[in-house]
């Protein structure tokens, strides 16, 4: 199947962790031209090295998502480094630190949605003025089981991702009749660093890290977590061509575990 993405410019934030190197991946494969964002350069002079692609193929740059000036800038800077930006992927995500809704504090919180919430929609916004000049664009979110259900000592994180839900649907009834289409992907348990931290968050020293993700996995029914390729596949799809009337909507990844 042609996904019709072949030199389409790509921009993934957070793209060093696993989620976002795997969705790095999953869009050079098809021939599109990819935009690395991280926080750190040294995280992208760890990950750029390993892409066995064409040097023109892709380039990192390093943005803190959380100020709007730098994100504007490096958008800017895509844009003229690239010819343009096609489709933004606002993956970098914070899980901030566990605590029951009676001990919440302004940092935690504002911590968590400074990246979860503003630096997804700084994303969105300054890619979009790009989108709206092509007259095509896609936006896919990376959200979370989170921006459907609730979570012990994780309220700020599912308000978060709750809030990320609200922005994506607003945002498709704005630019998809400008054939602008925006969804999100939530995926639960994914099997990265992120989620060893959650792991770690929640049960401390009371679960050995095996008894931990057993917990979480067998809230699914194929008992696993989520391959990070998984998610990455599903993301490309709803960036391409063939997802074009999709919008506003989110692909759940949680291995049925609400269905029961």
């Amino acid at each position: 199947m042609d996904l019709g993405l072949k030199d389409k410019v790509v921009v993934v934030t957070g793209s060093t962790g696993g989620i976002g190197e795997a969705i790095v991946e999953a869009f050079l494969r098809e021939g599109a031209k990819v935009a690395c964002t991280s926080t750190r350069q040294e995280k992208l002079d760890r990950f750029l090295p390993t892409l066995d692609y064409p040097a023109d193929q892709f380039k990192g740059y390093v943005v803190d998502v959380r100020k709007e000036d730098e994100v504007a800038a490096a958008m800017d800077q895509i844009a003229a480094d690239f010819g343009g930006i096609d489709i933004v992927i606002p993956n970098a995500g914070y899980n901030g630190d566990a605590a029951q809704l009676k001990d919440a504090t302004d940092e935690n919180w504002r911590n968590v949605f400074d990246i979860n919430v503003f630096g997804v929609m700084y994303s969105i916004k300054h890619a979009l003025k790009y989108m709206l000049k092509n007259e095509w664009g896609s936006v896919v979110v990376i959200g979370s089981e989170g921006s459907y259900v609730g979570s012990p000592e994780m309220s700020h994180y599912c308000a978060s991702k709750h809030a990320v839900m609200g922005l994506v649907m607003s945002a498709a009834t704005e630019v998809g009749p400008e054939g602008i289409h925006c969804n999100f992907v939530a995926p639960s348990a994914v099997d990265t660093d992120m989620m060893r931290r959650i792991e770690k968050n929640i049960f401390g020293d009371t679960k050995t890290p095996e008894e931990a993700e057993r917990f979480f996995a067998d809230a699914s029914l194929n008992k696993r977590y989520a391959k990070v390729e998984e998610v990455a596949d599903v993301t490309v799809f709803l960036a391409s061509k063939t997802a074009a009337h999709i919008m506003g909507y989110g692909i759940r990844m949680d291995g049925g575990k609400h269905i029961q």
